[in-house]
C-alpha cells in the first residue's frame, strides 16, 4: 500500500510537470503563430542549464521555391555579430597583444587626429563619437543594401570624417564604424582575417560547425534563408549585398548561438578574465555607467540579469540573450524584416521569468493661466541632439505632436511618461525616465521670398563625397542630387529643415548673414558639413 501511495504521488507530479511543460511549449508556439507556410519566419531556441527545452522553426526560407525554415537553416545575425568581434579584440588583450586603453591610431594611423584620442575601449562601448559609415554613405544616394560596401570602403569613409559626433568618452552613440575599426585592429594585430581568427579561436573549439562570416556575399551558402520585407505589394527580397562585416554579417544557426552562450557560464575560452572584460559595462568621463559592454548589453528583466543583443541587417532579424541566474538562453533568428523578434523574445522571457510589473502614475493636474501657457509655447531644438519640437497653444490647451500636455506644476508639463520642464525663457528640459535632454528655443519658420532666395545654390561635401543643389519651387525649398533624386524639404524652424533621407539640415551663415553652407544630421552621423560653392539665383 505504501509503495502504491508513493507511486501515485510520483505519477501525479509527473503528470503535473508534463502538463506544465506542454502548456509552456504551446504558449511559445502561440507567440510565433503569425509565421506560416505563406510567410518568411525563423528559428527559435530556448535552453536551460545547457539542455534545450524548445527548438522549432517557422515559415519559409525561400518563398519562391516553398522551402521551409528548419532548426538547421542559416540566417544572418545582424548586430548579434558584434559580440564575436569584441571577444576577438578582448582575447588578444588577455594575451597581451594589445590594450583596450591603446589609442586606435596606434593600429590605424590613417584615422584623422581628433581633439581627443579614441581608445579601443571607446570602440567597444560605442563612446568614440565616430560617425556611422553607412549613414554617411547613404548621403551619396546609395544606402546600405543598394551597393556593395566593403571593409576597405567602410574604412575609407570613416577616415574622411574630419569631425566626430562628440568628444570621445563623453557620450554613448551606437555606430557601426566602431566595430569596422575593431575588425581592422584584429586583422592587423593577429595577421589573420577575422574569419580565420574566429574560426580557429572560437567556432571550431565550440563545435559551431554552421557558423561563418558573410565576407563574400556572392558565396553559395547551403541552407541559407533568403531575407524578405513585406511591402504594400507583397513580400520582396531584402538581402545584404555587401562584404563588410564584424559589425554584422555572421551567418549562423540558433543551435550554434546556444553553444556560443555556454562561454558566459563555463568561461572555457579566455578564462574568467575574458568573461569579465566581455561583460564590463562602459563608463563615461563623468562617471556615468552605460549598459553597453563588449558587444553586449547588460540589463535586467523582471529582476533577473540579462546579457543580450539584438540584430537587424537588411531583412534579417536576430536576438540572443543569456540569463545567468537561470542559466537560460533565448535565441531567435529570422528572415522576416517585419517580425519583431525582440518583443517575441521578451514574451518568452515572461513565460520563464514572470511579467515585469507595469507602474502607472496619474499626476494631479494644475491649471495654467494664459501667460503660463505662453512661456511654454514655441519651437525648440535639442542643444546636443538633432531633434526639435513645437508646443502649440490651441483652445486653451497645450499640444505636442497633436498630443495634449497636462500641467502638473507651473513649470512642468506631462504626457506619456515624459516631462517638459521650463527652466528659463528660451530653455526647456525633457525628462524621459532616467534620460534628460536640454532644448533651446529657435526662430520661427521664415517663408519670405528674400529668405528662400538666400538658400539657393550648389553645396558639396568632401566628407560625404557628394553634391546637392538647393532650389525654390512654389515657395518651397527643394533639394536634388544627380542623377534623379529630388524632393522638397520640410521646414522645422529658421534655417532648419527635415528631408526624406535625413532628420535635420541646418544652413550655416557668416556674420553678415550670408549662407555659407549647411550641415546634415541623420541617425548615427551628426553635422556632416557641406560648403556652398555656387549661387544659382
Amino acid at each position: 500500500m505504501k509503495y502504491l501511495f508513493l507511486f501515485c504521488i510520483g505519477y501525479t507530479l509527473f503528470l503535473s510537470a508534463s502538463a506544465q511543460s506542454t502548456d509552456t511549449l504551446n504558449r511559445i508556439d502561440e507567440i510565433f503563430s503569425h509565421w506560416n507556410n505563406a510567410t518568411p519566419g525563423g528559428s527559435v531556441l530556448v535552453s536551460r542549464g545547457g539542455t534545450i527545452v524548445y527548438h522549432k522553426a517557422f515559415g519559409l526560407a525561400d518563398l519562391e521555391h516553398n522551402v521551409p525554415n528548419t532548426t538547421e537553416t542559416i540566417f544572418e545575425g545582424g548586430s548579434v555579430s558584434k559580440q564575436f568581434t569584441a571577444a576577438s579584440i578582448l582575447l588578444l588583450a588577455t594575451e597581451g597583444k594589445l590594450s583596450t586603453q591603446d589609442d586606435v591610431r596606434k593600429y590605424i594611423p590613417e584615422l584623422p587626429v581628433y581633439d581627443a584620442p579614441i581608445l579601443i575601449q571607446h570602440l567597444l562601448n560605442h563612446t568614440s563619437g565616430l560617425k556611422d559609415w553607412g549613414s554617411v554613405g547613404s548621403l551619396t544616394g546609395w544606402p546600405r543594401t543598394t551597393r556593395v560596401y566593403t571593409q576597405e570602403l567602410g574604412l575609407e569613409i570613416i577616415c574622411k570624417q574630419k569631425s566626430l559626433n562628440f568628444t570621445p568618452g563623453t557620450e554613448y552613440s551606437y555606430s557601426n564604424s566602431n566595430y569596422t575599426l575593431l575588425v581592422t585592429i584584429v586583422e592587423r594585430v593577429s595577421n589573420m582575417s577575422l574569419a580565420d581568427f574566429t574560426r580557429t579561436r572560437f567556432f571550431e573549439p565550440l563545435g559551431m560547425t554552421h557558423t561563418q562570416w558573410r565576407d563574400n556575399f556572392r558565396e553559395i551558402i547551403p541552407n541559407r534563408a533568403i531575407a524578405y520585407s513585406n511591402t504594400m505589394s507583397g513580400y520582396e527580397q531584402m538581402m545584404p549585398f555587401e562584404n563588410i562585416h564584424g559589425h554584422g554579417g555572421l551567418l549562423t544557426i540558433t543551435g550554434d548561438l546556444m553553444k556560443w552562450n555556454t562561454l558566459l557560464q563555463s568561461h572555457a575560452i579566455g578564462g574568467d578574465k575574458l568573461y569579465t572584460m566581455r561583460v564590463q559595462q562602459g563608463r563615461l568621463k563623468n562617471g556615468e555607467q552605460i549598459s553597453y559592454a563588449g558587444g553586449l548589453r547588460i540589463e535586467t528583466f523582471n529582476g533577473y540579469k540579462e546579457i543580450s543583443h539584438s540584430g537587424a541587417t537588411a531583412g534579417y532579424r536576430a536576438w540572443l540573450a543569456y540569463y545567468p541566474d537561470k542559466k537560460m538562453t533565448i535565441a531567435i533568428l529570422s528572415n522576416d524584416a517585419n517580425g519583431n523578434v525582440v518583443a517575441a523574445a521578451k514574451k518568452i522571457a515572461e513565460i520563464f521569468l514572470g511579467k515585469p510589473e507595469m507602474k502607472t502614475w496619474n499626476p494631479e493636474r494644475v491649471p495654467l493661466t494664459e501667460s503660463g501657457m505662453k512661456h511654454f509655447s514655441g519651437t525648440y531644438r535639442s542643444i546636443r541632439g538633432i531633434d526639435s519640437f513645437t508646443i502649440m497653444q490651441r483652445d486653451g490647451k497645450l499640444f505636442w505632436n497633436q498630443l495634449p500636455l497636462t500641467a502638473i506644476h507651473n513649470d512642468t508639463l506631462y504626457t506619456n511618461g515624459m516631462k517638459w520642464v521650463f527652466i528659463k525663457p528660451g530653455r526647456m528640459l525633457i525628462k524621459n525616465g532616467a534620460d534628460t535632454s536640454s532644448y533651446r528655443s529657435v526662430r520661427a519658420i521664415d517663408s519670405t521670398s528674400r529668405y528662400l532666395q538666400s538658400l539657393i545654390g550648389t553645396y558639396i561635401s568632401k566628407e560625404a563625397d557628394t553634391e546637392f543643389t538647393i532650389t525654390v519651387k512654389h515657395n518651397s525649398v527643394w533639394i536634388s542630387r544627380k542623377p534623379n533624386t529630388s524632393y522638397n524639404l520640410t521646414p522645422l524652424y529658421y534655417d532648419g529643415y527635415r528631408g526624406d533621407e535625413f532628420e535635420l539640415l541646418e544652413f550655416r551663415r557668416d556674420r553678415k548673414g550670408k549662407v555659407t553652407g549647411f550641415e546634415i544630421s541623420l541617425s548615427r552621423a551628426e553635422r556632416v558639413p557641406f560648403t556652398k560653392v555656387t549661387d544659382n539665383r
